[in-house]
């Protein structure tokens, strides 16, 4: 899973603005976008290159990548999708762990392995009765 451009964020985006003032806003970025990787080149001087997620926020939109956690804690109100902590080496995907040396396997893993990352649908879904 890559992280989209401005003009991917923008159009995905829901209408109406994430956070109902700055205080939410300065809060959630601080837990968050401060500390994620794709983030980075804002807080070091070049906001051209920040993050999209958080551009499409400046325009009152909600980024379809910020998913809304259930319960209000002031700075907890969404999960980004996308987000990597700045000291995480890896690539964007995680990677399986290697077989042991001198392991033997039954069957091969590859056709087994995901290829990205899988997220959970958190929006409440309504229950039919029979």
């Amino acid at each position: 899973m890559t992280l989209p451009t401005y003009e991917e964020a923008l159009a995905k985006a829901r209408e109406g603005s994430p956070f109902s003032n700055s205080t939410e806003g300065e809060c959630w970025m601080e837990n968050n976008c401060e500390q994620c990787v794709h983030d980075r080149p804002a807080r070091t001087g070049n906001p051209a290159d920040g993050c999209p997620l958080v551009l499409v926020a400046y325009l009152d939109k909600t980024p379809a990548e910020w998913m809304r956690n259930e319960g209000f804690r002031l700075g907890d109100q969404y999960t980004c999708v996308m987000f990597r902590p700045e000291d995480d080496p890896g690539p964007d995907e995680p990677t399986p762990a290697p077989d042991p040396p001198g392991q033997l396997t039954l069957c091969p893993r590859e056709p087994y392995e995901r290829p990205g990352r899988m997220y959970v649908d958190i929006r409440p879904v309504e229950a039919g009765v029979r």
